[in-house]
């Protein structure tokens, strides 16, 4: 049964997606009404914001960090970034995640470029981007989490999230990495992306942590039938795994500063991965 499928109730669909291993959902079937995403975390006393460089081999990695002011370990989380690099969003992504008692460290894998290109142009981006290999940014990502491996604050638990390309080196990351405990990608293509770049569907059996993936019904890469393929064939290997595809949301449906945004579907996910790292990481 397409869980996204109209007329039954919210029991059955509910019921029969539990049943699948899948959760849809959508502004009709959110428990709570949903406002418009916090844009206040940067602003939080209580979390410590910087800019922070660390090593990839030669290459110098920067990155922006948020933490908990309160005195003790944390779990970390990397946040890959989607194609426009750390944004006010991005920033703000990894900010909230302070605010829920977690280190954010948001990677910027344009580093090597001198930081992302000025420009909204996909095309540009993509040429920029086309030219890193996945070992590079998968690289730069576990650069990310050897240098929290370090700090005082750190308990050496991780997650990662990302949002769009960053969906897809999270469930990329979590397939190469030991220390990732859970992994939460956004919209993150899963099938193949070209001839030089490593297919998400044929990592799955590589994936040991926590998986909870954030899906939009309307988006075309990946597409709710990726996304099932996907799921299903990570679920053969892994027991902790399960999806999300939210009811009438498109992809970067969680992206505030883009017209894709939908509140509902965002505040859903987003509280669902707040509870997901702070379960595993704790």
């Amino acid at each position: 049964m397409d869980t996204l499928e109209t007329g039954v109730d919210r029991r059955s669909l509910l019921k029969g997606a539990a049943a699948a291993g899948v959760v849809a959902t959508g502004t009709a079937l959110l428990d709570n009404p949903a406002e418009a995403q916090d844009r206040g975390a940067l602003k939080d006393a209580g979390i410590t914001t910087e800019m922070v460089t660390f090593k990839n081999g030669d290459a110098t990695i920067n990155g922006f960090l948020a933490r908990p002011k309160k005195a003790g370990k944390h779990g970390s989380v990397i946040v890959m970034p989607g194609i426009f690099g750390i944004t006010d969003y991005v920033k703000e992504s990894a900010a909230q995640i302070a605010q829920a008692g977690l280190v954010g460290l948001a990677v910027d894998f344009y580093s090597r470029e001198g930081g992302a290109p000025k420009t909204d142009d996909f095309a540009v981006l993509r040429q920029v981007v086309g030219k890193m290999s996945d070992a590079q940014i998968v690289g730069d990502l576990q650069a990310g989490i050897d240098y929290l491996k370090k700090q005082s604050y750190a308990n050496g638990k991780f997650g990662v999230t990302g949002f769009c390309m960053g969906g897809r080196y999270t469930l990329l990351l979590a397939a190469s990495s030991p220390d990732i405990a859970a992994a939460s990608p956004y919209y993150g293509p899963v099938m193949a992306q070209g001839p030089d770049r490593r297919a998400a569907i044929n990592e799955t059996t590589k994936i040991k942590a926590a998986v909870q993936g954030h899906y939009g019904a309307t988006d075309m890469n990946p597409k709710p039938e990726d996304v099932r393929a996907y799921f299903a064939k990570l679920k053969e290997t892994n027991p902790h795994a399960e999806y999300h595809i939210y009811e009438g949301a498109g992809h970067a449906f969680h992206d505030y500063s883009r017209p894709a945004y939908n509140a509902a579907a965002s505040t859903q996910a987003w509280n669902r991965t707040l509870e997901l790292f702070k379960k595993h990481l704790a």
